[in-house]
């Protein structure tokens, strides 16, 4: 389909925008927020493959060269990305010695490509190396194709579920900069997903599509990743997430980590919602966009599980909700004394929103239309 020549300019180009985008990421990103992991994990699990590909039509003396590491990491890049969202949407979360069990389907096809090359003569690899090129598919390729397309569905099926699960904790717990902050990491991982699909339909069709069309799509994915860092002020925010702390204390009776919360009665729910609802409207500390139900827990002396299972029982709303419902009323009132000195923007601000079109989408959530909309008939 193309020539040595052009197979060379396409896989040069998408490895050098690769590392430019790469460090371009590190830069802006000063490899905090994860942006710049997830750049490292694209480049390290793809670029072994196009120079695999490349040699395997261009420059045959170094095909075997590039195999092995290609074959291995290509492997990682799923356990790669499982890490990578985990340590996103959750800062607690550390690497232990039994996640090396997610590197076995990679040993299995090192493995495999050993003891099926290793034997072999300079000619007989030049045999499967001409076979493989002609679109022929030996051992080791079938048996790493057979465990990346696998690991593909089990690994997306996992990280899909768990983000759905900490998009769940993110809205009862926090406010803005949680909820708002997991939006890139989901973005991202679903543009990988779907180029990733898209890679595999081709491959099926025709296996030589893998010189140059996943190099051309990897290139998509990190323009997309830089794209949603840089412009999206959230992302840089998500590492400030907290957990809540091992020990906290309750007004009602000396609560710590790992107690069983009882039952609460409806008066119970609605004196912890009247409590922390005068708290607030004194404080006015939901105007902080980092504000999160951990904090609330600290200012008020109650357990933030109760917290929550209040605001969930009594008010009918998640924490996400119930802040935001606070901000869209102290927006409506300081929009009502609108002046020169301040926009809809600066109010947003002011009201805790991290940005404009989170304020508006919430706003218009709450009271149906937008706010200048809402000014004109108030």
């Amino acid at each position: 389909m193309f020539t040595p020549t052009t197979l060379i300019i396409i896989n040069a180009t998408c490895i050098s925008l690769l590392v430019i985008l790469l460090i371009l990421l590190a830069t802006a990103t000063r490899m905090k927020g994860g942006a710049g992991w997830a750049a490292i994990i694209i480049v390290t699990t793809t670029v072994p493959a196009y120079l695999v590909n490349t040699a395997r039509d261009i420059a045959s003396e170094y095909f075997i060269f590039f195999w092995y590491p290609a074959i291995t990491l290509n492997l990682l890049c799923m356990p790669a990305l499982w890490f990578f969202t985990k340590r996103q949407l959750d800062k607690n979360f550390r690497l232990f010695a039994r996640n090396l069990l997610h590197t076995i389907p990679a040993l299995i096809s090192l493995i495999a490509s050993i003891i099926y090359f290793a034997p072999l003569t300079a000619e007989q690899i030049e045999t499967e190396r001409a076979f493989m090129e002609n679109g022929g598919e030996n051992l080791p390729a079938i048996i790493n194709d057979i465990l990346l397309f696998g690991l593909f569905f089990v690994y997306f099926t996992a990280i899909f579920f768990y983000v759905r699960k900490r998009k769940k904790y993110l809205q009862d717990n926090f406010s803005d900069t949680g909820f708002d902050s997991i939006k890139w990491t989901v973005q991202f991982l679903i543009a990988f997903f779907v180029l990733f699909f898209i890679a595999t339909v081709a491959y099926a069709i025709n296996p030589r599509t893998d010189v140059w069309l996943i190099p051309i799509l990897n290139i998509i994915a990190m323009s997309y990743l830089v794209y949603v860092v840089i412009y999206h002020s959230t992302a840089p925010y998500l590492n400030r997430i907290e957990e809540a702390p091992a020990e906290e204390f309750s007004s009602f009776g000396g609560v710590r980590g790992g107690y069983a919360l009882p039952t609460m009665t409806a008066d119970q729910m609605r004196e912890i919602c009247d409590r922390v609802t005068q708290y607030l409207q004194k404080s006015k500390a939901y105007t902080k966009p980092d504000f999160s139900i951990h904090r609330l827990a600290h200012a008020t002396k109650i357990h933030q599980k109760k917290i929550s299972a209040a605001i969930n029982g009594y008010l009918q709303k998640n924490f996400f909700e119930f802040i935001n419902t606070l901000r869209v009323e102290e927006a409506k009132r300081q929009l009502q004394t609108l002046n020169a000195e301040h926009t809809i923007e600066s109010i947003a601000a002011e009201c805790g929103f991290r940005s404009r079109t989170t304020f508006f989408v919430t706003f218009k959530k709450f009271e149906g239309v937008s706010p200048a909309q809402w000014l004109k008939k108030n």
